[in-house]
Formats: structure tokens, C-alpha cells, sequence
């Protein structure tokens, strides 16, 4: 039951959502500048094609709300905050592209590969200009799809009375996401200070690879679109915050398979880079384990990990090394006790409606099941 009470939530917000976003990625295509347009026609390509899952979680959480208010209202008006969400997420991801160094996302080239191809295409630069100009560019569009959330919530829900609220969290989410991207940035260099010792170390790759987790994932995907719908929705403070926790919960097992997938799935599957993790050096639960739990096996892995070339046979020999340290099962252990404690922090929220409730659990499982 609580498996269909969520596809069936999901595949209605998928469709709706779907029509929504191609109407808008066809708006925004034109542009007076003939020099931009290719870009805009970028973003609307990387703006499409994607799970809409976000989106979802919006629509969800402005039912939820709604309920709890004892008023039946149509979804779809929370639809125009679901799309400034996964305009939001698809900036997010080309500036993440960029930071992996990834060349393809959602199984098509990135943003910063594109228009590095053009210039190649038309023999215009050097190769080291090239790649400048195709990560500057990329910048500025993510900038773009993060400001094209912001005016999107403007002018569909400034007149609404929740507004400001809605305004301030949202960028709060913003911020957050931020927060944790720096993090993850700047913690693998920061690990090699010399003012560190042994101990030292072990503490800030234990303390900030979980807060990672919590800003950069379990805030921008489960808990901040499910809390925006709830804001939208009327819900009172009290009821976001009981959310909120099984949310968090929830998120961090969600980055925790993420990172399991980025070193295991199938890349056909997952749609982006397999490995890039490894290129980027990414300090993730599967590496902290093996760093902080089990250095017999920490040498062998810093001696790829962080290559900059990534072949199939970097990735096999990392996943051997996450395996035989028991990285791989410390990790499904940790996500499985997170998906656990979500379920049961859910099971002492009042009020909510029982298709509500089974819709979460099946958002739950559809989390744990996932594959890419």
C-alpha cells in the first residue's frame, strides 16, 4: 500500500510537472542576444529529462499541509514552487558539474563541456582557453537557474500570504546548499594541513562529512521542498519541525546511497560520470570509514584516490578496497539504521492523514530501492 500511495502521488506530480517545465524551457529559449540564446537553449535541455522528484516532495509536502488545516485544495497551485525548485536543483547541478570536473548529466553533456565542444567544433582558441571559457560559462548559467527560481516564486506567489516566508526559507535552502558544497570542497585539502595531527584529522572528517550530508543533501533534496509545500500550505511551525526530522534522517541515508551509487552503479543506470567522485578526491562515509577505521587499507586507496584519470580499472581497484575493508557494508548499515530511525520519527507524527503517512513510507522505500 504505502509503495502505490506514492507512485501513484509521484506519477501525477511527474506529469503535471513534466507539461509545466516543458512550457516554461520553451519560454525562456529566446533571448535578444544572439551570442546567448545557445546558452539559454542549454539550460532549458539540462532543465529537462530529469526525476522531478523535488518538484514532487513540494507538491507533497503542500497536500500535507493542507490536510493538516482540514482544507481540501487543488495540488497544482503549489506547482509554480515546485518548478522554482528543479530550477533551482538544475543550477545547483551545472555548478556541481563543474566542481566534479563531470562530463555528462542526466545522460547528456554538461554545461561546461558544451560550450567548450562549440568552440572546438569551430577551431576558435586554444585547448587551455577552451576549457576556461566552457567552466566560466557554466558558472553563469548555474548563476541563472538560481535566480530564474527566485523570480519564478515572485511572480506566481507574490501576492500569496505565506510569501515572505516562503522568500526567506527558500534561501535559506540556498545558503545551506552553498554551505555544504564549500565543505565539500575545501575538507579534502584542508585533511592534508600540517597543522593537523592524526587526531585532529579523524575529528573534522567525522564531524563535517556528516554535516555535509546535511546541508548539501538532506536540506536541498528531502527536507527544504517538503518544508516550502508545508509553508505554502498553511502548516504551523510545529508540524514543519516533526517533519523536518524524519526528513533529515531520510536525507542523509538518500546522500549515502548517492555516494554508494557513485562508486557502484552502472553508469548507463545512474546517468552521470561513475567515478568522478574518485577524481574529485570526495570525502564521503565510504572513505572516512576506510581513513578513520581502517588504515591497512587507507595507503592503497590515497594512491588512486583523487586521480585526476580515472580508467575502469581505478574504479574497480577502489570498490575491491571499499569491499574488503568493509567501507561498503559500514555504509548500508549507517543509511539502513537512517531509514529505520525515518520511519519511526514519522510513526510518532500526529494528525496526518493516512494516505499521507503511507505516501512518506513509500517515499522511503522508493529511496532505499533506488538505482541511480
Amino acid at each position: 500500500m504505502k509503495n502505490e500511495a506514492f507512485a501513484q502521488f509521484y506519477k501525477e506530480s511527474f506529469e503535471r510537472l513534466t507539461k509545466a517545465a516543458e512550457s516554461y524551457n520553451r519560454e525562456i529559449q529566446a533571448d535578444v542576444s544572439p551570442l546567448l540564446s545557445p546558452f539559454r537553449e542549454d539550460f532549458a535541455d539540462l532543465n529537462s529529462g530529469g526525476k522531478l522528484l523535488r518538484g514532487t516532495l513540494v507538491n507533497l509536502g503542500y497536500r500535507i499541509a493542507c490536510r493538516l488545516r482540514g482544507k481540501e485544495t487543488e495540488v497544482s497551485y503549489s506547482d509554480g514552487l515546485a518548478l522554482a525548485f528543479e530550477l533551482f536543483q538544475t543550477g545547483v547541478l551545472i555548478h556541481d558539474d563543474v566542481i566534479d570536473k563531470a562530463d555528462t548529466r542526466r545522460g547528456k553533456p554538461t554545461a561546461n563541456r558544451r560550450y567548450e565542444a562549440r568552440l572546438r567544433d569551430r577551431g576558435i582558441a586554444s585547448e587551455e582557453e577552451r576549457l576556461h571559457a566552457g567552466i566560466s560559462a557554466a558558472v553563469c548559467l548555474g548563476d541563472f537557474g538560481l535566480y530564474l527560481a527566485n523570480r519564478k516564486i515572485v511572480s506566481d506567489y507574490a501576492s500569496d500570504l505565506h510569501f515572505p516566508k516562503l522568500m526567506a526559507y527558500f534561501d535559506d535552502v540556498i545558503l545551506d546548499t552553498i554551505r555544504g558544497e564549500l565543505l565539500d570542497v575545501v575538507l579534502p585539502y584542508e585533511l592534508q594541513s600540517p597543522a593537523f595531527g592524526e587526531a585532529e584529522k579523524r575529528r573534522l572528517r567525522e564531524q563535517n562529512v556528516m554535516e555535509i550530508y546535511r546541508l548539501k543533501t538532506a536540506r536541498y533534496s528531502i527536507v527544504g521542498p517538503l518544508h516550502l509545500g508545508m509553508i505554502l500550505g498553511g502548516a504551523e511551525q510545529k508540524e514543519m519541525e516533526e517533519l523536518d526530522s524524519f526528513a533529515e534522517n531520510l536525507g542523509i541515508a538518500f546522500q549515502i546511497k548517492d555516494d554508494i551509487l557513485g562508486i557502484f552503479a552502472d553508469a548507463g543506470i545512474l546517468g552521470k560520470d561513475v567515478g568522478s567522485d574518485i577524481a574529485e578526491k570526495k570525502q564521503t562515509i565510504l572513505s572516512y570509514y576506510v581513513e578513520n577505521e581502517r588504515p591497512d587499507y587507507a595507503g592503497a586507496l590515497m594512491e588512486h584516490y583523487g586521480k585526476a584519470d580515472v580508467t575502469e580499472e581505478t574504479v574497480a581497484f577502489v570498490q575491491s578496497v571499499f569491499r574488503e575493508s568493509g567501507a561498503l557494508r559500514y555504509a548500508e548499515d549507517r543509511m539502513e539504521e537512517l531509514f529505520l530511525k525515518a520511519e519511526e520519527r514519522l510513526g510518532r507524527m500526529d494528525g496526518l492523514a493516512g494516505e499521507d503517512r503511507e505516501a512518506l513510507l513509500g517515499l522511503t522505500a522508493y529511496l532505499r530501492d533506488r538505482r541511480k
